[in-house]
């Protein structure tokens, strides 16, 4: 989940309802605390990083990062100490830094291959699987000759 600066939640009919409503009120405190972080994480990181790095959650001093992949990931285990330096700085009570893997489903998925084979090519796999006994290659080879009509 791309990320750089949070606009206020307090703006909409959500922020609203948690400051409103008692019962929701640490929910909130949590949420400002999260996007507080997040935009901390914005002016240490490089921009390209910046964005493709999440808060997830804190827990017992512990700041916790989703990325989309390992090579991030590898990349702020690099700059751990220096971002805790920077959160320290900035008076937040961060002992270490988790980072957590979360491949990102794409939203426009990639096409399904289409194999167009001439009728030449048709005629040759048929031939072959023909010749062939019973076997897990025959029945690939079948396969291919129907689908690529």
């Amino acid at each position: 989940m791309p990320f750089v600066k949070s606009i206020p939640m307090y703006n909409t009919r959500v922020g609203v309802l948690l400051n409103n409503l008692p019962e929701l009120q640490a929910l909130n405190q949590e949420l400002r605390q999260l996007a507080a972080l997040q935009n901390a994480l914005a002016d240490v990181l490089p921009g390209d990083l910046a964005t493709k790095t999440s808060v997830a959650l804190t827990k017992n001093g512990e700041l916790i990062l989703c990325v989309e992949n390992g090579a991030l990931a590898a990349k702020l285990r690099q700059m751990a100490p220096r971002i805790l330096t920077f959160l320290r700085q900035r008076r937040y009570e961060i002992t270490g830094i988790r980072l957590q893997v979360q491949v990102r489903i794409r939203d426009n998925p990639l096409p399904q291959k289409q194999i167009f084979l001439s009728p030449d090519a048709r005629n040759a796999i048929d031939l072959l699987s023909e010749r062939l006994g019973a076997s897990p290659l025959k029945a690939a080879l079948i396969r291919l000759g129907r689908h690529g009509k």
